[in-house]
């Protein structure tokens, strides 16, 4: 017997099957979208002294979100457990570690009232708050620990007493330690490179950076208590402008129009106290990216030519990779430097002065200024507390200053308990601690491999160059220019294109072959074995140049011409020298004509030259003595004749 399904059953049945199968989607009330609140500090601040010292937060909420918040709070946070250890501080900073800790809501000083409970803080609005705590109520009491510190945002969705927290943020805080710690502020004068060749400049960009940002940075250099640290170049470059100098235009040049300025800001520079200094290597190479390349030429060049700038030679050298980067190898990479110290960021925490691999010293460099955290927090309060938790952890601070934001920064930036102590007194300390580890990063930043290429390219042009132009003022320069075609500032730096155009437009390959030319007639057209020709050579260079002419013929059995001895050909100039081939038999023969150093190097390009030999001239002369011949034959004949008819008639 079949029995029947009852009808209710059936629906039922049948809904479950098509929502099984797809067919149909439940419908599911909207999920609310509550109200998004966002938190900033703006400022902390230490206040009263002994059991009665607090601290003192500011900062905004703003309501981002589209839905209003009511009864918005900002209360006092805490984490009452310090944090000793630096990988305990690295997890806390790069967020790995979030520990929130607890409110504190104990006293009206405790918390801030935005709105009230049935009060609505709309879209778009905004409310500054401050809260405070004193240091035993937070928990904050051991001497020199680093805690973490912030507000909590609490408030409802419907004005219930529903309260919850909408949004939080948070910083590190650092109790001031027992003894003064060392901070050392760094002022770094450098700038990308800009002179080509002896007074000639690729641009006036180093002129507008001295009235500009090298000389805001030379007057924080100049201010008791701060250091510096100069690149060799910057000086080289502004002493050469100093003294006058031109600017590329085009295919020429024009007169430079910063010569007082670099006068002016070179005075200055040399006023500085030397006890406060410290030099980099020349034109600050990108040394990560030639230890990866495996072009150890570049640290002999910038070493090479640091020397030509001998008034900085007594000063402490600190190599200073790019953004303090360095990776295990670097120390040993950089032994030849014999370098006092490398200043890093890639060290992790720890002592500010630091052993390193391969008997190096490593001077720990504090977080940018643009660096926040804990976490992804980031803002003005964040950063300043940063670098103080680092300098706990590291036994004071080294920080560099390369813009006058980071000096602004590092004057806001210096409680009493940080002692202003000048590089050359941090580096006379021993290094702490156990040799530091070395660590890269995923991708760092270097010169593309073709930059390194172009270096052993450009190097084996000024080779060819020194024996075209012996006594050369360009190839003087060559360490200087080597050192500045990989300087770190390329990185990144579409700019460097015209520097480099502008170098190697002086002493490239291409470049050399353009200026200087040999030119001769394409055909020679020889009627005797000892006819001679002309070719010569021009100079488009800025200085002479000594050169031979070369010849290859086709066919040396029948023509060839012996080389030309070596001639000096000024700038800008051309000289014809006179050729004499060699025939042994009439014909056209082919002979190729080429330009080579005194050592018989190459140099630009050859050219081809058809030699016709014929003898018809030399016929010619035998003709003519064969009918001078015939005639003084004919000559005397006549007068034999003539005389004995004379006899014949007397008788």
């Amino acid at each position: 017997m079949i029995r029947t399904v009852p009808a209710k059953l059936a629906l039922v049945l049948a809904w479950t099957i098509a929502v099984a199968a797809g067919w149909l989607v439940p419908v599911l009330p909207a999920r609310a979208v509550g109200p998004e609140l966002k938190v900033e500090l703006t400022s902390l601040r230490t206040t009263g002294s002994g059991k009665k010292t607090a601290v003192v937060l500011r900062g905004t909420v703003t309501n981002v979100g589209a839905q209003p918040a009511f009864g918005v709070r900002a209360v006092l946070w805490r984490n009452r457990e310090p944090i000793v250890e630096p990988a305990t501080f690295g997890s806390v900073l790069t967020g790995q570690n979030e520990p929130w800790g607890t409110r504190l809501y104990s006293r009206p000083e405790h918390y801030f009232a935005i709105t009230e409970s049935d009060q609505a803080f709309d879209p778009g609005a905004s409310a500054e708050f401050t809260v405070r705590g004193t240091l035993a109520e937070l928990g904050f009491t051991g001497a020199g620990q680093i805690y973490l510190l912030g507000v909590q945002v609490r408030g409802t969705a419907d004005a219930s007493s529903n309260y919850q927290v909408l949004t939080q943020t948070r910083t590190f805080y650092v109790n001031a330690p027992e003894k003064k710690l060392p901070l050392t502020s760094i002022v770094l004068l450098s700038a990308d490179p800009s002179k080509v060749r002896p007074d000639v400049f690729a641009d006036e960009r180093l002129s507008a950076e001295l009235s500009g940002r090298l000389d805001t940075l030379l007057g924080i250099a100049a201010r008791p208590g701060m250091s510096w640290l100069v690149d060799p170049a910057l000086i080289d470059e502004v002493a050469d402008m100093a003294d006058g100098y031109s600017v590329i235009d085009g295919t020429g040049t024009k007169p430079g129009t910063g010569q007082q300025v670099a006068q002016t800001w070179l005075q200055r520079f040399r006023a500085l106290p030397d006890d406060r200094g410290a030099r980099t290597l020349f034109a600050g190479p990108d040394v990560l990216g030639a230890e990866q390349n495996k072009t150890p030429q570049v640290l002999e060049r910038s070493v090479e030519a640091a020397a030509t700038v001998p008034e900085l030679a007594g000063l402490p050298l600190i190599v200073l990779p790019q953004g303090g980067v360095a990776g295990p190898g670097t120390p040993a990479w950089l032994r030849a430097a014999d370098a006092d110290a490398i200043a890093v960021s890639t060290a992790g925490r720890g002592p500010v002065l630091a052993k390193g691999p391969a008997g190096s010293t490593l001077l720990r460099l504090a977080p940018a200024a643009t660096a926040g955290g804990p976490g992804t927090e980031d803002g003005p309060v964040q950063r300043v507390q940063r670098q103080y938790a680092e300098a706990i952890l590291g036994g004071g601070l080294a920080r560099l200053i390369s813009t006058p934001e980071d000096a602004d920064a590092d004057a806001d930036a210096a409680p009493r308990w940080l002692s202003r102590t000048s590089l050359r007194s941090l580096l006379g300390g021993d290094p702490d601690g156990a040799a530091a580890t070395l660590t890269l990063p995923v991708k760092p930043a270097t010169l593309p491999a073709s930059r390194f290429r172009q270096f052993a390219t450009l190097t084996a042009d000024f080779a060819r160059y020194r024996e075209l132009v012996p006594n050369s003022a360009l190839a003087q320069s060559e360490a200087a220019t080597l050192s500045r075609l990989v300087c770190s500032g390329w990185i990144g730096d579409r700019a460097a294109s015209s520097w480099t155009a502008a170098v190697t437009g002086l002493v490239g390959g291409a470049a050399i072959a353009d200026k200087v030319v040999l030119s001769a007639s394409p055909r020679v057209l020889m009627s005797s074995r000892s006819n001679e020709f002309p070719v010569t050579v021009t100079n488009g260079l800025t200085e002479p140049i000594v050169v031979r002419v070369e010849f290859t013929s086709d066919n040396p059995q029948r023509i060839g011409i012996p080389d030309s001895p070596t001639i000096t050909v000024g700038p800008g100039q051309s000289q014809t020298v006179n050729v004499r081939p060699e025939a042994t038999s009439n014909g056209l023969v082919n002979v190729t004509a080429s330009l080579h150093t005194a050592s018989g190097k190459p140099v630009g390009h050859g050219t081809r030259i058809a030699v016709e030999v014929t003898d018809l001239g030399v016929i010619g002369w035998i003709i003519v003595i064969v009918s001078g011949v015939v005639l003084v034959a004919a000559t005397a004949l006549r007068i034999r004749q003539v005389r004995r008819k004379q006899r014949e008639e007397e008788l």
